[in-house]
């Protein structure tokens, strides 16, 4: 993978590890405050958007990964 791909997976993580984040500070009622909720639609957005980046640049190279890989198994 590419530098931009690894940069990308890590946005993403860091978005989904602060949306964890949110969820624990707000335990046990789950109630998120306007500003909160704010915060989770950008990180899960960043998140989100990362990921479809991720996928479409990378799926050619994965779908010939799966493929070698059903060729090594069916042998």
């Amino acid at each position: 993978m590419d530098e931009t791909t690894i940069n990308r997976t890590k946005s993403a993580i860091d978005a989904l590890v602060e949306v964890q984040q949110l969820w624990i500070d707000n335990v046990p009622e789950y109630d998120l405050s306007d500003r909160d909720l704010l915060v989770l639609k950008k990180r899960l957005n960043r998140a989100m958007d990362n990921i479809q980046k991720i996928y479409r640049d990378n799926e050619e190279t994965m779908n010939r990964a799966e493929n070698a890989l059903k060729k090594q198994h069916s042998r």
